[in-house]
């Protein structure tokens, strides 16, 4: 089970969200610890209460870098998910470069959501950027590095594309939906000027992204 302490001004809002999107039976993700601040946080939480942090950008009277450290200080052993609205590549980096784990924009879809849990669980540091009416789905195991033009992620779809899988073989293989794994085909041939999964397969395959 992971186990999820919200940190969000917006409490009640957030946490019937969550509770909607994620049943512990189905999905191994519960909420056991929520906070309005980080003062209460650092007063009541327990770290054995909890796996991981998901935590607003934007918490009034409090300075987002100042939360960041304040938790890894307390909670050094315990990874950040930061939940926002906030779209701004500038705070998405900053956060980064401050250590989170996950990065993850309110309107992202519950799969997406899920899978950057997931990761960070275990370990992995992760990126969901998702807006709607705009292509720009960026997911990243490596976000600090602004510069990879192709995800370990991304990788994998095409190499599994490439040996003959389908999207549900892919989907199924990964753990993650069908429609996320469409969605990341469909934003790297729109990226790559291609038309389809074979040019995809054939551009990355000769310059050896894959």
């Amino acid at each position: 089970m992971i186990r999820l302490f919200i940190i969000e001004d917006h409490l009640m809002v957030i946490l019937s969200s969550f509770r909607f999107l994620f049943r512990p039976q189905r999905d191994g993700i519960a909420i056991t610890g929520s906070s309005e601040t980080i003062d209460e946080v650092v007063s009541m939480a327990r770290s054995t209460e909890f796996d991981i942090f998901i935590l607003d950008l934007h918490i009034p009277n409090h300075q987002p870098i100042d939360n960041v450290k304040t938790l890894k200080k307390h909670f050094p052993d315990k990874p950040i998910i930061i939940y926002t609205g906030e779209k701004s590549s500038i705070w998405k980096s900053r956060m980064f470069q401050e250590g989170v784990s996950a990065y993850v924009t309110k309107d992202s879809t519950r799969e997406e959501l899920k899978l950057a849990i997931m990761k960070v669980s275990q370990g992995e540091r992760f990126n969901v950027y998702s807006q709607k009416n705009s292509r720009n789905l960026t997911i990243t195991d490596n976000p600090a590095n602004e510069n990879l033009k192709f995800t370990t992620l991304q990788r994998n779809i095409i190499k599994d594309l490439s040996d003959g899988l389908t999207h549900k073989e892919i989907s199924d293989k990964m753990g993650v939906s069908r429609s996320l794994i469409e969605k990341i085909l469909k934003n790297l041939r729109s990226d790559c000027n291609v038309k389809n999964n074979l040019e995809l397969i054939k551009l990355l395959s000769k310059a050896g992204s894959v």
